[in-house]
């Protein structure tokens, strides 16, 4: 079931009894922007882990134990353009406990209450215990990155995929400049501007009647949500061609035992009849998978890196690929990775290389279907992006159409957009 509620609030609820728990989750989407993304993650941590009826951590952690164990969850992440901030309950479902618990409308309004009755100090600030305590854990959380060499390669390798686009230069997870300065009382101004204009989706998946949670968040909900003209959602896809005409090459170096390899291609666009997961397929050949060509030739044959694998994200058509490999091996990782790269081009993979990735791709999908989350998140993206999304049936007739030709075409029109070293010393 799906209904509009109001201006961009938008409710889905998918019955299903194959799970034992339900799952509400609540999202709030617009644009991203490098001035809010610190915003958005801090208050995510704030809001949930205490609020006006239950003031500290314990006081709610208690609660969940009431409510059999629920389990509450706040978060921000990106979906295409927009970020998303996110609070879920995850909770038992009533069909399984013993006598009338009043389950969904229990933890309905805990979640209700951890957005919309947060734990302030005062009209104009959130509980000062609570705002330095999740600050601190925040910073003490971004300042660890720099230990992850892994991610910092990662990071260093979007900002030169993304360099013309300023919002993309600040991580999801934060910013320690940004936090550093961020008041108590301009985190609260920024709360209610998100839950005043954010774009809304509700979700809910498990045994539950459509009418009847209708019914239930109308009346638990009516004033937070549903009285707002939101704003709306804009899909914005970036352009690399000045990065096709020029790559963009950075290398640091640093006092680590392990240095890191990242590179950026991007693919275009699918040739007219190609199957949409060709690019998939591609990737998990080329280095998705344990029996990849980079791990395969790149790690195993020639012991080049202690570590290889690539990805493809399908939404904006980006492949990258990470190792970490010693300083002196470098420019011959490069070189074996772009020749497994030619590799693919050429076509000389095998036919059991494609059975296998067919394999692998179908069952990765019906065992993601086996999750509640697996729901929810098919429900947002066919409600913000419903082009990128295929049923069950499509999805095998893509699987089946799939052949050599159509991987090949993939390989030969990746381009190479970033490469960035991370030189250990």
């Amino acid at each position: 079931m799906r209904e509009t509620l109001a201006k961009n609030v938008v409710l889905n609820v998918k019955q299903l009894n194959q799970f034992r728990t339900i799952k509400i989750q609540i999202d709030f989407l617009r644009p991203i922007n490098k001035d809010e993304s610190t915003k958005r993650r801090l208050l995510a941590n704030v809001l949930s882990n205490s609020t006006e009826k239950f003031p500290s951590f314990k006081a709610l952690n208690d609660r969940e134990m009431e409510l059999y164990g629920a389990e509450i969850s706040a978060y921000t992440r990106s979906l295409l353009n927009f970020n998303d901030l996110g609070f879920s309950i995850e909770f038992a479902d009533p069909g399984f406990l013993i006598g009338d618990t009043n389950q969904v409308q229990n933890n309905l309004e805990l979640l209700r209450e951890i957005i919309f009755e947060p734990n302030l100090k005062n009209e104009h600030e959130f509980d000062q215990t609570a705002f330095d305590v999740e600050k601190r854990n925040m910073m003490s959380n971004l300042e660890a990155v720099v230990d992850n060499q892994d991610l910092v390669s990662m990071l260093e390798l979007s900002k030169l995929i993304h360099h013309a686009n300023p919002d993309k230069l600040i991580p999801l997870f934060g910013d320690k400049t940004q936090l550093a300065s961020l008041e108590n009382a301009e985190l609260l101004d920024y709360y209610r501007d998100v839950v005043k204009n954010d774009f809304v989706l509700i979700n809910v998946v498990g045994n539950v009647d459509g009418s009847k949670f209708l019914d239930l968040f109308k009346s638990q909900f009516a004033d937070a949500l549903l009285k707002q003209q939101r704003s709306d959602l804009k899909i914005k896809f970036e352009n690399f061609d000045d990065l096709i005409e020029n790559p963009a090459k950075k290398a640091d170096h640093k006092e680590v035992n392990q240095s890191r390899l990242a590179i950026g291609y991007v693919s275009d666009k699918l040739e007219k009849g190609s199957s949409h997961i060709a690019p998939q397929a591609m990737n998990l050949i080329f280095g998705g998978d344990d029996q990849s060509q980079l791990f395969l030739q790149v790690r195993e044959k020639n012991s080049l890196a202690y570590s290889v694998s690539s990805t493809y994200q399908p939404n904006n058509h980006l492949l990258s690929i990470s190792a970490g490999l010693d300083a002196s091996s470098m420019d011959q990782a490069i070189s074996l990775i772009s020749d497994q790269l030619k590799f693919m081009k050429d076509g000389k993979f095998t036919d059991d290389q494609i059975e296998h990735a067919k394999k692998v791709l179908f069952t990765r999908r019906a065992i993601s279907s086996d999750s509640i989350q697996h729901y929810i998140m098919r429900s947002i993206w066919e409600c913000v992006y419903p082009e990128a999304m295929l049923d069950e049936e499509e999805y095998k007739q893509e699987l089946a159409k799939l052949d050599r030709k159509h991987i090949i075409s993939v390989a030969n029109n990746l381009h190479l957009i970033a490469e960035y070293k991370l030189i250990g010393e």
